[in-house]
C-alpha cells in the first residue's frame, strides 16, 4: 500500500456498499492502479462469501431463560445470623463521635501551633547552624557549649 491507499476499514466499508457514488468512484479509481488494494478487497469479499455460506443456527429456545434459571438455582451464601440493618439515624451516632473527636483534636493542635505561649520553647535551638560545637560534640569547658546570655553581657 502506498501512503494514499485507503485503510482496510475503508476498503471493508466499500465492499459492504456503505459509500455514496462520489466515494465509490474515488476508491474504484484508486483500485484501478493499486494491485495491493485490489488483493485486500478480494480477501475481504472472499471473507464475506465465507460468512454468508455459514449455516444460520438457532437453538429453538431462549437461552437467556435457561441461564437465569440456573443462576436462581445456585445456593446463596448464608450470613452468620441475620444481617442487621441500621435503623434510621442511629448509625450516625458513632460517626458523629468520630467527627467531633477529629474536629476537637484538629482545633487543639492548630491552636497549640499558633499560640506561642502555649508551647515551651527549647533552651538551645535544636538545629543551630552556627553553634560553637557540632551537635553531639564535647564541650571544651563549662561555658563553651552555650552562648553567653544577655544578662551576663551587660
Amino acid at each position: 500500500m502506498t501512503t494514499t491507499c485507503p485503510t482496510i476499514e475503508t476498503l471493508s466499508a466499500y465492499a459492504d456498499g456503505e459509500f455514496d457514488a462520489a466515494q465509490r468512484t474515488a476508491i474504484e479509481r484508486h483500485l484501478a492502479s493499486c494491485v495491493e488494494c485490489r488483493a485486500w478487497l478480494d480477501e475481504l469479499r472472499g471473507a464475506q462469501h465465507e460468512f454468508r455460506a455459514l449455516a444460520d443456527e438457532s437453538l429453538g429456545f431462549d437461552l437467556s431463560q435457561v441461564v437465569r434459571g440456573r443462576i436462581d438455582a445456585l445456593p446463596r451464601p448464608v450470613a452468620a445470623g441475620r444481617a442487621r440493618e441500621r435503623p434510621g439515624w442511629r448509625w450516625l451516632v458513632p460517626a458523629g463521635f468520630g467527627v467531633a473527636a477529629s474536629v476537637s483534636l484538629g482545633l487543639a493542635l492548630g491552636l497549640a501551633l499558633t499560640v506561642p505561649a502555649a508551647l515551651p520553647r527549647p533552651v538551645g535551638g535544636a538545629l543551630e547552624v552556627f553553634a560553637p560545637v557540632a551537635p553531639g560534640g564535647l564541650c571544651a569547658g563549662a561555658g563553651s557549649c552555650r552562648a553567653p546570655s544577655r544578662e551576663v553581657l551587660r
